[in-house]
């Protein structure tokens, strides 16, 4: 279930899963249905701790409250801690053993230190803390002892039950067998010897932003760490000298998308094109070739032989190589497919603008800059040849398209022209001038329809056959970005950078 606003707060237990906006809060049930609402806050909770059978949460007015999570009731309701919180960390009898009920750290942003008895709500211990804001808890598998983490990126090993700080650490990130893990702002993790007193190792550039979480998985080798870059990553502590490599991860995009497209006609995938963060390609041990290409600008793909070859091309901003990938091994793929002219040397001022795979997924077609069209092998990536005499059109190419059976292929050239040239022969069929100048150009090849975006807004469908405009549509007011026919042919779907995603029916106009 959505819920009315932006999720602003994010906890869960084994059962449930907890979210905020605002100053409610609900709980989840099997990660869809809402089971649960509390309300009691006044202002906009930014802090929840599952609890046993109670969950706090802490507004920004420095209200806690503890909840019995089955019944909703409001079991405590404490004002006025004297500095705001940061965060709060919570323990159960390992915690502090002297307790029949469970209790609960809460740390304040100024460093003092509350420790709370929950059911009774009893100030039990009120430590002065370090006078630097605590940034993370954690409770460490001995009786009464949690590991602090402050600002200034020291680390404290507190025994809370008699206000004894046991050790203390402060990483540098200098060279050095892992027992506690810390992460930096800029992606390094350091891993503490905690009997010696010392740092056994670091993970240089495990993320490329800063790391927001880190957990140990109880009994196992294993740590898991996210961060700000959108990667999740498990490593696994198996070799020598004590630090770990990634045993698996998973990796949205760290900016955002710039194309999506249906990958087959099933619609059941979808394939994502972004750019790729600066700054990590420049990172050691991050370094992999496809940090040095610029962002994905238009990409196409078939699923025909997409188990035998590449099955995916792309161009990229301001680039003349087209990339393929492979969308078995998800993976780049094998080919970098570049005009013979420019093998040896790249151009700055000429690159690739528009890309189609034909429907049996043997040939990519290629529109340039320069108004070059050339047709690539997908299996071998060899150059097959390249339409008119010298060039296609005079202007840059804004669209290809080929049709269903490989005869026909269709070209939009800047000077707002739109040819159709046969596909093997390579011969001009035919030549039509446009209105204006278009700005990108989608065929649906099983109805044989054109679809044709201009810089002036305006919407135009031809129809290959009888190489006629069917229909015009006006009404976005900024460029438009993208464009999409329903599976029927029915329905054009185009947006704009007006904001606006508009619907157009084809039969009815």
């Amino acid at each position: 279930n959505a819920l009315p606003q932006d999720i602003t707060c994010l906890a869960a237990d084994r059962m449930l899963i907890f979210a905020s906006y605002d100053n409610i809060l609900h709980a989840f049930a099997r990660n869809k249905e809402v089971v649960h609402t509390y309300e009691g806050h006044k202002a906009r909770i930014h802090l929840l701790q599952p609890f046993g059978d109670h969950v706090i949460s802490v507004d920004v007015d420095n209200v806690l409250i503890v909840w019995n999570i089955q019944s909703e009731d409001m079991l405590i309701r404490k004002l006025h801690f004297s500095v705001p919180f940061s965060t709060i960390g919570c323990g159960t009898a390992a915690l502090a053993p002297s307790l029949k009920s469970g209790s609960s750290l809460v740390f304040t942003s100024l460093g003092k230190t509350e420790f709370l008895q929950i059911i009774f709500c009893k100030l039990l211990y009120s430590f002065p803390g370090w006078h630097l804001t605590v940034t993370t808890l954690e409770q460490a598998p001995a009786v009464d002892v949690v590991a602090v983490g402050l600002v200034s990126g020291h680390i404290i090993l507190h025994n809370i039950k008699f206000d004894e700080t046991l050790m203390k650490f402060q990483q540098d990130w200098a060279d050095g067998h892992p027992v506690m893990a810390a992460g930096s702002p800029i992606g390094h993790i350091a891993l503490w010897d905690l009997e010696e007193k010392k740092l056994m190792c670091q993970m240089q550039d495990a993320h490329s932003t800063a790391i927001a979480g880190m957990s140990f998985v109880p009994g196992e080798p294993l740590l898991i760490t996210n961060g700000a870059d959108n990667a999740i990553r498990v490593w696994i502590f198996d070799g020598p000298g004590g630090t770990g490599r990634v045993l698996r991860s998973r990796m949205g995009h760290s900016a955002p998308p710039t194309k999506i497209r249906y990958h087959g006609q099933n619609g059941e995938q979808i394939l994502s094109a972004g750019s790729i963060n600066k700054k990590k390609s420049k990172k050691k041990g991050l370094r992999l070739d496809t940090m040095a290409l610029p962002p994905i600008t238009v990409f196409a793909s078939e699923v025909a032989h997409q188990s035998d070859w590449d099955s995916i091309v792309a161009c990229h901003q301001g680039y003349i190589t087209c990339t393929t990938w492979n969308y078995q091994k998800t993976s780049m793929g094998a080919h970098k497919l570049t005009p013979e002219e420019f093998s040896k040397h790249k151009p700055i001022d000429i690159y690739a603008t528009a890309v189609d795979i034909t429907s049996c997924g043997n040939f990519a077609v290629i529109g340039l800059s320069t108004g070059w069209v050339d047709v690539y092998n997908m299996q071998s990536g060899i150059h097959r040849g390249r339409y008119g005499k010298e060039r296609a059109h005079e202007g840059a190419i804004r669209g290809v398209a080929v049709d269903g059976l490989n005869q026909l292929i269709i070209t939009a050239g800047s000077e707002g022209l739109i040819k159709f040239w046969k596909f093997k022969t390579k011969d001009l069929v035919y030549s039509s001038e446009l209105s204006s100048s278009p700005s990108g150009i989608l065929l649906h090849r099983d109805s044989g329809i054109l679809g044709v975006a201009f810089d002036d807004f305006s919407i135009s469908v031809l129809d290959i056959e009888t190489r006629k405009i069917v229909r015009t549509f006006s009404g976005h007011h900024g460029r438009i970005n993208d464009m999409t026919f329903s599976p029927d042919g029915r329905w054009l779907i185009t947006s704009s950078m007006d904001c606006t995603i508009k619907t157009w029916d084809l039969p009815s106009g």
